[in-house]
């Protein structure tokens, strides 16, 4: 949540820019993003190499999570053969690649009419 008052106003956009907090372990961001997308801790979590990275598979491939710091298409072709209903990765793997972030959400497609299946934090 943005505060107006704050007077370190640089200090301050950094943080609301960087969603994931740095002193953040990939087990702790896994549970947040597992339980905000609806699902239970007891869920089933499958570690899966996928193109050379580390994702890991929520539920039998309903839902994709992948935290690394670089992400690559093969990465999202490659997911898309698994078919999942979504896919979360750390927004700060697109490396600030504005094509590459679209020709992910291409790639993946919608899931249903009109929600993508792609999402980044």
């Amino acid at each position: 949540m943005w505060d107006s008052k704050t007077t370190d106003v640089q200090t301050a956009l950094d943080e609301f820019e960087n969603k994931v907090k740095k002193e953040a372990n990939p087990e702790d961001i896994l549970y947040e993003l597992l339980l905000k997308a609806g699902f239970e801790l007891t869920t089933r979590i499958e570690k899966k190499e996928v193109a050379g990275k580390e994702v890991f598979s929520i539920g039998g491939d309903l839902l994709i999570i992948c935290l690394e710091n670089e992400l690559t298409l093969d990465l999202f072709r490659e997911l898309r053969t698994l078919n999942p209903d979504r896919v979360i990765v750390l927004d700060s793997g697109f490396g600030g690649n504005d094509q590459l972030k679209t020709n992910a959400v291409q790639i993946l497609g919608k899931n249903g009419d009109e929600e993508y299946m792609l999402r980044s934090v």
